[in-house]
């Protein structure tokens, strides 16, 4: 299922705030996944990863469960739409010395964000994914799997399963998945993007530390990427001031910026009210990736070098640094 873009969508809906919220969700996952391989390459994906896979398993209350009752959880109760490809008349095969077995990705968490962000199929989110799918075949089977994503479509993902090490999936191993309604699948997008944000939280700070300036250069790195989309319509960089509108229009529906003397204020930040309103844990890593995305625009669209620094966290107050 493919929902519209979201920023239009939403006004003059009766679904406005439900929309802008999944929205902003959106935005702040791609932000934080892809600056984080964007800042620090794509090898250090790997390890945070992993740190994910293991939150976001306890999150979704995966542990105790048996293969398929795990994976029924997944279809059944989140965004998930999971099917075992049989095609070739059995489960597992042996592809050239190890046996494999696919599934079809109807739908997971991902495949929306990259329609929404105009990402590449098997970006860090994609990995994200796929890591958690290896931590659940690792617990419920209790070996080594590693998935791979072999083909990319508008409609699915063929998923290629390859064991490793361990044992197969029992014969009876069957999944076959239903198509939700629009407004189930919105909360069910909701509510799993919420145990992603915890999740991901989590793991960066495992990774980081609490790190201000790594998180700070992931939101910039992910800000350039959108800063050069909004420039494209714009054909030439722009003032300070020119900018500043630019975001507050193409962003209208998630942030707000007020210039200040030589500051800047944060005046409305969907992405702050969510951190807060979820209660996450280690909210810094995606403060400061806002403060950092929002200082990437503002470069791209003015071809200068532009840092926020922070000056109040409450009022969300930033001196604005120009090279």
């Amino acid at each position: 299922m493919v929902l519209g873009a979201l920023i239009g969508a939403v006004e003059g809906s009766e679904s406005d705030a439900a929309r802008i919220g999944l929205l902003a969700r959106i935005k702040a996952l791609a932000a934080v996944a892809v600056g984080f391989e964007k800042a620090v390459g794509r090898m250090q994906v790997g390890g945070l990863a992993n740190l994910f896979a293991g939150r976001l398993y306890k999150r979704l209350g995966l542990e105790g469960l048996g293969l398929q009752e795990a994976f029924e959880k997944l279809n059944n109760e989140t965004v998930f739409r999971m099917d075992t490809y049989t095609g070739w008349g059995g489960l597992v095969r042996d592809e050239g010395g190890e046996k494999a077995f696919y599934l079809i990705g109807r739908e997971c968490p991902v495949r929306q964000i990259l329609y929404q962000e105009e990402l590449p199929a098997g970006c860090a989110l994609c990995r994200l994914m796929m890591r958690f799918l290896e931590r659940v075949f690792r617990e419920k089977l209790g070996g080594m799997y590693r998935v791979c994503l072999r083909r990319y479509g508008p409609n699915a993902c063929l998923l290629r399963v390859g064991i490793v090490r361990g044992q197969e999936p029992p014969a009876s191993f069957s999944l076959e998945s239903r198509e939700p309604s629009l407004d189930e699948y919105i909360e069910k997008l909701r509510i799993m993007y919420d145990e992603m944000l915890h999740a991901l939280s989590d793991a960066l700070y495992m990774v980081l530390g609490g790190n201000a300036a790594m998180s700070y250069r992931m939101g910039k790195a992910y800000g350039a990427i959108d800063g050069r989309h909004i420039l494209a319509n714009f054909g030439s960089t722009m003032s300070l001031e020119e900018a500043i509108s630019v975001v507050n229009e193409s962003l209208r529906v998630l942030v707000r910026l007020v210039k200040e003397d030589d500051g800047l204020r944060l005046e409305r930040s969907i992405f702050h009210d969510i951190v807060e309103g979820l209660g996450i844990r280690h909210p810094e890593a995606v403060y400061y990736a806002v403060q950092g995305y929002i200082a990437g625009i503002l470069s791209t669209l003015t071809g200068r070098n532009i840092d926020l620094r922070l000056v109040d966290l409450a009022s969300r107050r930033y001196k604005i640094y120009v090279r």
